[in-house]
């Protein structure tokens, strides 16, 4: 997601998010269009036992290349065995921040060594979060898999923008996960001290 123009005209900061399974940490490879050389990530321990863990990381990317055209080359499973996995796919980036929160940054003291650096941020939290409302004929909920809705939170945790990622199948479903994300409480996500927009996935479960 771009969140950032470089003052100079020449740079720009993106954030990566890396969605992550299971308890072993990772390191991937990234491929970026343009670029010779492919961008390794740093080691990333999932927060939790189980589950999805979603992990930001910022990187200044020279405006010629195209970030939006990312890909993830492979995977390295840090754990008792280390294993590789080789992969092809593409990296989900929004094109752009929500208008109001794509900002600015002081470009003028970064040196080459500085660019195509994944740097790591800290992470918004969900302080307060309640569930979907909503009512269902029995035939409904078979039909109904879980809903997916993507949500961008920024200064203060402001939620910025709420998307669905992922369809229940059902479109009332769907308005009620959406209205459930936009009702969150999160903490306020930080790069360098200052707050910046990350995206998050929210998983709203509605079938039988």
């Amino acid at each position: 997601m771009l969140v950032a123009h470089g003052e100079s005209g020449t740079l720009d900061r993106y954030v990566v998010a890396l969605l992550l399974n299971g308890r072993d940490p990772v390191s991937a490879n990234l491929a970026i269009p343009g670029l010779k050389n492919d961008i390794l990530t740093p080691v990333v321990a999932p927060s939790g036992d189980k589950g999805q863990t979603i992990s930001h990381y910022v990187i200044d990317i020279p405006r010629a290349d195209n970030a939006t055209g990312m890909s993830v080359l492979g995977v390295l499973i840090n754990g008792a065995t280390d294993r590789e996995i080789t992969c092809r796919q593409s990296v989900q980036l929004a094109r752009d921040a929500p208008a109001a929160a794509l900002g600015s940054f002081d470009d003028s003291a970064l040196g080459a060594g500085d660019l195509l650096f994944m740097q790591s941020v800290i992470e918004a939290r969900v302080l307060h979060s309640g569930p979907a409302l909503y009512s269902a004929t029995p035939e409904q909920r078979k039909q109904a898999s879980n809903a997916v809705i993507a949500v961008t939170v920024g200064a203060h945790g402001a939620i910025l923008n709420t998307r669905v990622a992922q369809s229940s199948g059902v479109a009332s479903f769907d308005a009620s996960a959406v209205s459930a994300a936009r009702e969150i409480e999160f903490s306020e996500p930080l790069f360098n001290g200052a707050p910046i927009p990350l995206e998050y996935l929210m998983t709203y479960r509605f079938g039988l």
